[in-house]
């Protein structure tokens, strides 16, 4: 009775065996797909946060285009930032911008 035990124990391991194997081998011809599906969930991600920075990006040039069309304030004001335009007798005075603390080292080092 006692070797009935042993080898229907055997034979558990041996069922437990094979099905261990078939998942192995599933395991490794699935792993590449497996690896393709998150690169490609990375790479949505990854296209998804560009969209919404180049989304928000044309609202704002939306917005400027608009002002530009239909707001003669805004427009004066960018001719005379951007363009440097001024009024007949004016005097335009440019400064440059004041330099970083980490500006000024790196413009030590050089």
């Amino acid at each position: 009775m006692k070797s009935g035990t042993v080898w229907a124990k055997l034979s558990h391991l041996l069922w437990l065996g094979i099905l261990l194997a078939g998942g192995a081998l599933l395991l490794t011809a699935f792993w590449p797909l497996v690896q393709q599906i998150d690169r490609l969930e990375r790479q949505k991600e990854q296209v998804q946060h560009e969209v919404a920075v180049e989304q928000s990006r044309n609202r704002d040039l939306n917005l400027q285009l608009e002002l530009l069309q239909s707001d003669p304030n805004y427009l004066t004001r960018i001719a005379r930032d951007r363009l440097s335009l001024g009024k007949k007798g004016e005097i335009i005075f440019r400064f440059d911008p004041f330099p970083l603390p980490s500006d000024r080292e790196t413009a030590g080092n050089k």
